[in-house]
């Protein structure tokens, strides 16, 4: 099996799908998944007796599923919200800190993202994230995404795992939205695909098997 030719066609029909969706049943879709995902940032927060919680996640864009209702609960809870900024000069990627909508700019390529004057996390501080939610194009209910973005989190993941074998974190949990149509069952793995640990969708929380995962399905 050409699992590249796969993926890539793969991609193509997600996105097609994805850009001829209703807008208001994506606005209805997105409503849903992050109130199923609020719910678990708040059980998350019991556990943690309380303590202010950190969210990474990308701010949608175009045809995306929005993740602003998880945003806007976050910041009305106090919680840390983290957003990828790409710098103008390097064009490297970071992470910077938003309090609210107005630290929200247009970035390089028209993707919204934090402005310059947010505080900026340093790698060292990643691993003290709780969550990072992961945007992709499809994804396959054991773990696999199947979209953009991969060369930031492969950055952001191997960050992560070595400061959390130098400092015992715990680390982040991988999540992700999905709009209708955007779970697939049986995708070709391959091993740079970023594993996600939960993914919320209009059912619910579906916790993902990596257990399950081969990479020539």
């Amino acid at each position: 099996m050409d699992v590249c030719n796969v993926k890539n066609a793969l991609r193509l029909q997600q996105r097609e799908a994805r850009d001829s969706m209703d807008p208001l049943t994506r606005q209805k879709a997105s409503a849903v998944a992050c109130r199923h995902a609020i719910e678990a940032w708040e059980q998350l927060r019991i556990d943690r007796n309380g303590d202010k919680l950190t969210l990474f996640s990308y701010l949608s864009f175009g045809s995306e599923i929005s993740t602003a209702p998880l945003i806007e609960h976050c910041w009305s809870q106090g919680d840390r919200v983290l957003a990828p900024r790409v710098d103008p000069v390097t064009r490297t990627m970071e992470l910077r800190e938003m309090d609210q909508y107005g630290d929200i700019v247009p970035g390089i390529w028209n993707i919204p993202e934090p402005a310059l004057t947010c505080k900026e996390w340093s790698p060292e501080m990643w691993a003290g994230i709780d969550w990072v939610v992961v945007p992709g194009l499809a994804f396959d209910r054991r773990g696999g995404r199947i979209g953009y973005g991969g060369g930031y989190y492969d950055r952001f993941t191997v960050q992560v795992e070595a400061e959390k074998r130098n400092n015992s974190h715990v680390g982040p949990l991988y999540v992700s939205l999905l709009l209708p149509g955007q779970l697939l069952i049986q995708v070709p793995m391959e091993p740079r695909d970023l594993r996600v640990d939960v993914l919320f969708t209009l059912d619910g929380r579906l916790d993902c098997d990596y257990a399950k995962l081969t990479n020539d399905e």
